[in-house]
């Protein structure tokens, strides 16, 4: 089929508005001409959407509906002894609709919720990719398949109510902002000192570069927009940065039936809650730019993070947060790693804690002085993925994320 640009939302709204007028089946699939190649299918199905799916976050966002609209498959346990499993994908659900175990409304409020998040982004794809010269490439490609299709949607109410949720996000200010992006504590020492003891405590909790914006709205109930405002003034101040984060990884259960011994493989998520237990890492460096490159790195791999940018504030912050390893630069101002880390091995409690010291200077005489003074191991500059996953593995072998 022949791929057709369109440059402004109303394009698209037409095209969209030609497949429900003509009631047609098959497939919409969207991209944009930029190096995200970010990509979207909407199936139709006689004029009206039966799903829609995005190369960008698909676990995340399916995770996110299942829990708003079906919660009681947020856990359900199959067999005796055997895992928790998740139902996370829509095949799932249509063979729990034909079993009789999930109402099919309860199906396409799913469906409906992962249709509006994907015309969000779509919407805003756009409109930023016009002011920079981008667009959107789209083909429509007729497929008469009808399998597995139990829900139908109407797509222009659907498609309103994304443009409307668009326009209130614009309205705010928020037009270059993301909600599939990350929120990590970029400087935890200010951060403190600006907030309660309870704001304090839920943002190092949640804003931990695992969870993106949608994902903490639905973790905490409340809506996005206005959750996205309250941390505005910490991200104009850069106490908090936004981050990419990667999706959700599929993990693979094997379970043998009862009667035939039959194998049989079950598809579950990571549950988004699950991150709540993986390991903490502190970074104590005052580089913005090097704290960065660690957050990216380290939310990507699963991790928790907190950077600690005053070095003179951070052993009240580490009592607080009881890291599981620490990252401590050595050349800062006021204080060097060594004096920091000596300092914390004062401590009992961090005295199994790895503490990694970074430097440029790669030397046997700062080698010989981090071991003195209790550091676990050294890791010479640039901050590189390879090296830092490799340590976390070295000093966190049981602990590392699921991937």
């Amino acid at each position: 089929m022949v791929a057709t640009k369109i440059v402004a939302i109303n394009q698209l709204e037409q095209q969209i508005q030609t497949c429900i007028t003509e009631q047609f089946t098959g497939r919409l699939d969207l991209c944009m001409t930029d190096a995200d190649n970010q990509q979207w299918s909407l199936y139709f199905f006689q004029g009206s959407l039966s799903k829609s799916t995005s190369n960008r976050h698909p676990i995340r966002r399916w995770c996110r509906q299942v829990t708003i609209q079906c919660p009681q498959l947020a856990v359900n346990s199959v067999g005796e002894g055997s895992e928790r499993l998740q139902y996370w994908d829509y095949d799932s659900l249509v063979k729990l609709v034909r079993q009789g175990q999930l109402v099919r409304r309860k199906m396409a409020a799913v469906v409906e919720g992962n249709i509006r998040e994907i015309f969000f982004d779509i919407i805003q794809q756009v409109e930023l990719g016009s002011n920079l010269g981008q667009s959107l490439v789209y083909r429509q490609i007729p497929e008469n398949s009808r399998e597995s299709i139990l829900v139908l949607i109407r797509a222009e109410p659907v498609w309103q109510q994304a443009k409307q949720t668009w326009e209130a996000w614009q309205q705010a200010g928020l037009e270059k902002l993301s909600p599939n992006l990350a929120p990590v504590i970029w400087d935890a020492d200010k951060l403190r000192q600006q907030t309660s003891l309870l704001a304090y405590h839920n943002l190092t909790t949640l804003a931990d570069g695992n969870r993106t914006l949608r994902d903490l709205a639905v973790k905490l109930k409340q809506q996005l927009l206005p959750l996205t405002k309250s941390i505005m003034p910490y991200l104009r101040q850069e106490l908090i940065g936004l981050i990419e984060v990667g999706d959700l990884s599929w993990k693979h259960k094997t379970t043998r039936s009862t009667n035939s011994q039959a194998t049989t493989t079950i598809s579950s998520v990571k549950q988004v809650q699950a991150q709540l237990t993986s390991p903490l890492v502190v970074y104590i460096d005052d580089s913005r730019s090097d704290s960065l490159i660690m957050s990216q790195i380290l939310a990507q791999a699963g991790y928790r993070f907190i950077n600690i940018r005053d070095p003179l504030k951070a052993l009240p912050i580490l009592l607080e947060q009881k890291p599981d390893l620490i990252f401590l630069d050595l050349v800062m101002p006021m204080v060097n790693g060594y004096e920091i880390c000596s300092q914390i091995r004062r401590i009992s409690l961090f005295q199994d804690t790895p503490v990694i010291i970074l430097t440029s200077s790669d030397g046997i005489v700062d080698r010989v002085r981090a071991k003195m003074v209790g550091s676990s191991g050294f890791l010479a500059k640039p901050i590189e993925r390879n090296k830092v996953l490799s340590t976390l593995l070295t000093y966190l072998p049981t602990t590392a994320p699921i991937g």
